[in-house]
């Protein structure tokens, strides 16, 4: 009786225990967030984005970077002002803010600064400007920062960007400690700067952030007609390793915040270049994409990864894309079905952890680059921090100089500006 009395029991609390494994299992289990940045500039202000965000949502994205153009009228400009008409109004980013949260998709606000004439000017562009009086510019820049964290907060974002690209500013990491200290007094989320990929050395001020952004265009076999797949493949790998030489410096997590590629010939050339005239080949756009998502879908370390970009031009009822679009828009092409892929992927935070031999490899072959540059280009400078670590860790740095002692030496170093 007792025996039968046990059984029924153990029966009964078998739906508890699964249910609790269950629980326990979701909690080991956090999928990392996978996302679109998803530009508010279709050149109305009150634009309705919820179409967008609704194909986000519908394509397997988790998150969503909502990213808002702001502008300075020159290079030199003092002042960070509204753009007429690609910057929203305050009640449409709410609206967007709201639409988004509905559809259960978490936010990142990315507040961007072009320049008036960056479109159609090359020359100059938010990775070098130059303000003609400094600190005016960081006093207005903060306050812009704060208004926007402020609206961020209340609106339930989870990561703000204070900045993105913006290589030229990195000569003044007090500012930035100063500013972030100030967002945070209205901003409870994560912190984040997005650091341009040629961008890596002059950086200085990651241990302030929560986050450290990565903008991932570096060019891939950029003398090749078309890469192979073990040239994307290996570029990657390189991206990964940035990533992670710059969680070794600052102890901070990394993510992605943009990755992508136009769907032109020559893409992996120049994946930054919005202004080329190459022709449409969404087949490229698609091998490079899925080289690199087939890397990432290894790098559960890393705290998110967005596709850059939804599309360009918005229109109410036009979804972007179609095989003779040239830009990244990923709807309509080869592209879509590796998104939709990636996005299903059971990729989950630290599910595959990272050991210290990960960090010391990713260091390793960053501090073998830095050397590679030192023995080609007559004007290469050794970052502060790549001496720090020299010093610091002189078996890593062997090792480093071990690997590139075994590659053929360049006849003689190449002068500035003659690269080619």
């Amino acid at each position: 009786m007792v025996r039968k009395l046990l059984a029924l029991l153990a029966i009964l609390a078998l739906p508890l225990t699964l249910l609790r494994l269950r629980q326990r299992e979701r909690a080991w289990l956090v999928p990392q967030p996978r996302g679109i940045v998803l530009g508010l500039y279709a050149g109305l202000p009150e634009f309705d984005y919820e179409e967008p965000l609704i194909r986000i949502r519908e394509s397997g994205a988790t998150c969503v970077t909502l990213q808002a153009i702001y502008r300075m009228e020159r290079h030199d400009s003092t002042e960070v002002v509204r753009h007429p008409t690609s910057s929203p109004t305050d009640g449409a980013l709410r609206r967007t803010f709201r639409q988004a949260k509905a559809l259960g998709l978490r936010t990142m606000f990315f507040p961007t600064i072009n320049l008036r004439d960056e479109a159609e000017n090359a020359t100059w562009w938010r990775g070098n400007i130059n303000p003609r009086d400094w600190d005016t510019w960081w006093r207005d820049y903060t306050a812009f920062n704060v208004r926007l964290a402020r609206l961020a907060q209340e609106e339930g974002a989870e990561w703000y960007s204070v900045g993105t690209e913006m290589a030229s500013t990195h000569a003044f990491p007090d500012r930035w400690r100063a500013l972030i200290r100030e967002v945070r007094t209205v901003f409870k989320g994560k912190v984040v700067y997005s650091v341009n990929f040629d961008a890596h050395d002059t950086f200085t001020f990651g241990d302030a952030l929560d986050v450290i952004g990565m903008n991932t265009y570096d060019p891939i076999a950029k003398e090749a007609e078309r890469p192979t797949e073990g040239e994307i493949r290996d570029g990657w790998w390189w991206i990964v390793y940035k990533a992670r030489t710059l969680q070794a410096r600052f102890g901070k997590p990394v993510m992605i915040t943009e990755v992508g590629y136009p769907s032109v010939a020559r893409a992996h050339a120049g994946p930054w270049d919005f202004r080329t005239e190459e022709p449409p080949d969404p087949e490229l756009q698609r091998q490079l994409v899925e080289g690199a998502l087939k890397v990432l879908r290894n790098w559960s370390d890393g705290e998110a990864v967005f596709y850059y970009l939804y599309g360009e031009n918005l229109k109410a009822g036009v979804v972007p894309g179609g095989l003779e679009d040239r830009t990244y828009a990923p709807w309509g092409k080869p592209v879509e079905a590796v998104l939709r892929w990636y996005f299903r992927e059971p990729i989950f935070e630290g599910h595959i952890p990272l050991r210290p031999e990960n960090i010391r490899e990713a260091v390793v072959q960053s501090l073998a680059a830095q050397l590679r540059k030192e023995r080609t280009y007559e004007d290469a400078e050794r970052p502060a921090w790549v001496e720090a670590w020299r010093r610091e860790h002189p078996a890593v740095w062997a090792e480093a100089e071990a690997i590139v002692a075994q590659e053929p030496a360049p006849l003689k170093k190449i002068p500035k500006g003659r690269e080619h």
